[in-house]
């Protein structure tokens, strides 16, 4: 049964205030450092570390005094810098940065609190528990993860927060999507006695044959994709994150509407959402870009145009199209209308 149109409005508002709320939230810790590197204070505790080794203490030093230091042999003093402004939010492709939270929160609201129109009173207290063990996994392994980029960080000019995830809101939230998959598909967020019947295996070898057949048709499809918007310089010089992304969408895509047209043709409501929401959220980032001036889209930047050269300014397009892509199919199926479109009771084919 397909979510209320009052419910759809209330799930999309939902989950985009507590996306722009949480990056907010590392924002601000960029806002905080200004024009100034927060490095690790040694003369704390065990080498500056603490809380188990997995949180620094830290003081802000000018940057001109950390080069300076760092820069020249004779200074008795090196700094060990843990990160600077933009580590943590890149305001430069906030479209970029925004959408993945957007996808954690529509995860963590929809399928496992089961928000606006599922929430059962007796699954909620459980499904609540499950949310916060996520959030506590994710923030401890982004800690164990930024602590062993410092230990394997050498170079006393390279930033700790960059080294271990480029930007730790997409980093932080990245591994909350990851736990909320890996929680939901060990069931922790269900709780049923009911026992289904195991399914007839006799279909299951032309049921193979065929997935296989379209999954490699589409996984070709998006390498080439990905090809193409390299080539274009529309996607990151390296290709590794956005190639993911890609592979990543074309596997959900494959989940959410089947592997092959005859069943995509059915499906065209749950498609059409998909590729509407993403086509209308580009230029949604575009104005917000030009209004603010600080806000990236991600792609026709001059943003990044100023900060990476004219010849860059759509390098955040194909991320921005895979992570939306991913969102709005994502939303497809909270909101149940993803599935094949049904006759009327009552109607003849």
């Amino acid at each position: 049964m397909p979510m209320k149109l009052s419910n759809v409005m209330l799930l999309l508002v939902v989950v985009t205030i507590c996306a722009v709320f949480s990056l907010r939230i590392f924002q601000g810790i960029d806002e905080m450092m200004g024009d100034q590197y927060w490095v690790v204070d040694t003369t704390q505790g065990d080498h500056g570390w603490y809380a188990m080794g997995l949180l620094p203490c830290v003081v802000k030093v000018p940057k001109d005094v950390v080069h300076a230091a760092n820069s020249n042999p004779a200074s008795p003093t090196k700094y060990l810098i843990y990160a600077q402004n933009g580590d943590f939010a890149g305001n430069t492709v906030y479209g970029i940065s925004l959408g993945i939270p957007l996808i954690m929160y529509l995860i963590w609201f929809a399928c496992i609190l089961g928000f606006p129109d599922r929430v059962d009173p007796y699954l909620l207290p459980r499904r609540i528990f499950t949310t916060t063990v996520i959030i506590t996994c994710s923030i401890v392994v982004n800690l164990f993860l930024m602590r062993v980029a410092a230990d394997f960080s050498r170079d006393p000019l390279s930033r700790i927060a960059n080294v271990s995830g480029t930007q730790a809101s997409l980093l932080f939230h990245s591994a909350g999507i990851w736990f909320a998959i890996l929680f939901s598909a060990l069931g922790t967020t269900n709780h049923s006695a009911r026992e289904t019947r195991a399914p007839d295996s006799r279909n299951w070898q032309p049921q193979a044959n065929e997935k296989f057949n379209w999954m490699f048709v589409l996984l070709f499809g998006a390498t080439m994709l990905e090809v193409v918007f390299v080539q274009s310089r529309l996607a990151l010089p390296d290709a590794a994150l956005d190639y993911a992304l890609w592979l990543m969408a074309t596997v959900i895509f494959m989940r959410m509407f089947g592997f092959s047209p005859k069943y995509w043709v059915k499906r065209g409501r749950g498609i059409a959402i998909a590729l509407t929401g993403t086509l209308c959220t580009l230029p949604v980032f575009y104005l917000l870009e030009r209004a603010t001036g600080t806000l990236g889209a991600g792609f026709a930047s001059p943003i990044l145009a100023a900060t990476h050269g004219p010849e860059n300014a759509n390098i955040g397009l194909s991320l921005m199209l895979s992570i939306y892509l991913i969102f709005w199919m994502e939303f497809a199926a909270a909101i149940r209308r993803n599935g094949p479109v049904r006759p009327l009771s009552g109607t003849r084919s």
